[in-house]
């Protein structure tokens, strides 16, 4: 029987989220975060972040207690996706406040989703640390350090002043906004192609 691969369940997730009714203003592809200490596979860009970490039938779903201290930090909210084979110790190791879907190959050669549980609040985000997913000319267009001297701070130094400065909602906001504007154009060294072309690939 043919297995179900993180490739698959990836691009049928890129349609889905682009086909559903509040769709993402952005969807990003290997995004780094905690200076490369993890890539969130799927990212998508609401208000806020809300990143999908896929593990297909082949993948080792035990990795993830070593990444969710990465993803905890960086998104206030994360799912995971992962096949039947991984879904009991899916349930067991995954943090409470993660979501899970369980990704089926349907008899037709289509991949399905279904949700077990829906991602909650996730206690343990810092907005300092999602900040620095940010390339630095981003960060000092952030309207609280628009008239602050940053010439001698470092990317870190300027996500904790934002931090520091400003509410949660407004941060979300603000990095969701600069993402998806990054993500508006293909010429961007890095940028992650938009969704849609994704899901023309998928239906071609």
């Amino acid at each position: 029987m043919q297995k179900l691969t993180d490739k698959e369940i990836r691009l049928a997730l890129l349609v889905n989220l682009g086909r559903r009714s509040n769709s993402p203003r952005a969807i990003l592809e290997e995004f780094h975060v905690c200076n490369g200490n993890a890539i969130a596979d799927v990212v998508a860009v609401y208000k806020t972040l809300h990143c999908y970490e896929i593990k297909g039938e082949t993948d080792s779903i035990s990795r993830i207690t070593h990444q969710s201290q990465f993803y905890d930090r960086a998104f206030p909210r994360i799912t995971l996706i992962t096949t039947g084979n991984h879904l009991r110790r899916a349930k067991s190791i995954a943090p409470k406040h993660w979501g899970i879907m369980l990704a089926n190959l349907s008899h037709k050669g289509s991949v399905t989703f279904k949700y077990v549980r829906a991602a909650t609040r996730n206690p343990s985000y810092l907005p300092a640390v999602a900040l620095q997913s940010l390339w630095r000319s981003e960060l000092v267009k952030f309207p609280r350090v628009a008239n602050v001297s940053v010439e001698k701070m470092n990317k870190q130094k300027i996500a904790e002043l934002i931090a520091s400065s400003s509410s949660t909602s407004v941060i979300n906001e603000s990095l969701g906004q600069a993402l998806a504007t990054r993500n508006s154009t293909d010429t961007m060294p890095g940028n992650p192609l938009p969704y849609t072309k994704y899901e023309r690939k998928q239906l071609a």
